[in-house]
């Protein structure tokens, strides 16, 4: 009798320990949305700086969120000097949620994706500085062939207090990394290896490019987002950490100020939960389809609009009717090896595909090591479905378009990088 006395008294125990644990996290986020409410006020009360409304989507259907990272300026809407300096988006990610399957798809788009400004070649980064962010929506929107249902802006400030605030997140180094800017006041510094940020190494690890001795991160721009991204991902992993939530408090007064959205706060909060709650797995990071191409001396990314349309579930219909003729696509291809009938066996690959009208020969100058494609007179749409094209068969990640017309409509150079 005792020992079920002893039972029943300890199941109580442990019903009134459960329903304490239960009433604490209420209370907890109780606490957390007032204070999230009150303190997103203020940022929302500074949306006039945001020059395009949100447009809510439909029930189930899915949200894109478009995050801009500006590079200098300020969000303070009673600094209007600071505000009109802001120059460029110093890193672009839309944020693609489907409730229907619960997948959060982060997408990097590259800071050197070209764009049509004035019938000039430029890059988006400048979207802010010729008509604020509706025009970088307006970009993204076209390109991602998509629509931006909400705009949301923050500075390096909030970069900076929300790592802070988490207590700082750790990172696996890949490169050393040695640079110095003193008109800017940055100062890179890391060894290889897994390091600790805090919110001021996380800015200098964020924005790394190249270090003093001229030598550029592997992958130019495409490096920079896969270090970004690594970074993004070790802060998505701290902030799905229970213990997290007691920071939520010191995370939204920070960058309140420094933050500024066309969502309204029961929107950020709404979203806010929802991708907190997300598992791991339905959680992927990515960089926007594309190729990164030399233009008259400039690297420019050209974004690869089909195929990032079909990655999204907010799609409108891609017009097709520019195809390519095949055939009468001019061809060469030399071979820049010492392997003998190299540009032959490649010119069978090709002619399987479809890509009829070719010349094979020998490169001027050997050897050559690096494989090289070069396009002439060529628009960037086409190169693009060219490209997916001939995918498979010759894999380089060195591209040059020459905007004048030339005797081929493509010359490929083969490297020793080629296998037979």
């Amino acid at each position: 009798m005792d020992g079920e006395n002893q039972g029943t008294k300890s199941k109580k125990i442990l019903k009134v320990a459960v329903i304490a644990i239960l009433a604490v996290i209420v209370c907890i986020g109780v606490g957390v949305t007032c204070f999230t409410v009150f303190y997103l006020s203020s940022t929302n009360s500074k949306s006039n700086l945001i020059n395009i409304n949100a447009s809510a989507p439909g029930k189930d259907e899915p949200v894109n969120i478009l995050v801009a990272g500006v590079d200098t300026g300020s969000n303070d809407s009673g600094d209007s000097v600071k505000i009109n300096t802001i120059k460029e988006a110093n890193s672009i990610v839309l944020l693609h949620y489907d409730p229907k399957n619960e997948n959060l798809k982060i997408i990097s788009i590259p800071r050197d994706t070209m764009i049509n400004l004035n019938e000039k070649r430029q890059k988006i980064s400048v979207s802010n500085s010729v008509n604020g962010p509706k025009y970088l929506v307006s970009n993204v929107e076209e390109l991602m062939n998509t629509k931006v249902n909400y705009y949301v802006q923050l500075d390096y400030n909030a970069f900076k207090d929300v790592i802070n605030s988490l207590g700082g997140v750790d990172v696996n180094v890949n490169n050393k990394m040695d640079y110095d800017d003193n008109l800017q006041n940055l100062h890179i510094n890391f060894d290889k290896g897994v390091t600790h940020l805090n919110g001021q190494k996380a800015e200098e690890y964020f924005r790394w490019v190249k270090n003093n001795d001229g030598k550029f991160i592997v992958g130019g721009d495409l490096g920079r987002i896969k270090n970004q991204q690594q970074l993004i991902d070790a802060v998505i992993k701290k902030f799905s950490r229970f213990s997290t939530v007691f920071k939520y408090p010191a995370i939204i007064s920070s960058v309140s100020k420094d933050i500024v959205t066309n969502m309204t706060p029961n929107q950020i909060i709404k979203y806010a939960r929802t991708f907190s709650h997300l598992k791991n797995q339905n959680i992927s990071i990515a960089t926007a389809k594309g190729l990164e191409v030399s233009i008259e001396n400039n690297k420019y990314f050209l974004l690869d609009t089909a195929n990032n349309s079909a990655n999204l579930s907010t799609t409108k219909a891609v017009n097709k009717s520019d195809n390519i003729n095949k055939s009468a696509l001019k061809i060469n291809i030399q071979n820049g090896t010492t392997k003998n009938g190299l540009a032959k066996n490649y010119q069978t690959k090709l002619s399987e595909k479809g890509f009829t009208n070719i010349t094979t020969g020998n490169a001027p100058k050997k050897p050559v090591e690096a494989t090289k494609i070069t396009f002439y007179g060529i628009d960037e749409n086409k190169l693009i479905q060219i490209n997916n094209d001939m995918s498979g068969l010759i894999k380089t990640d060195n591209y040059e378009l020459i905007p004048q017309k030339s005797s081929h409509d493509v010359v490929i150079v083969l490297g020793n990088d080629l296998g037979n």
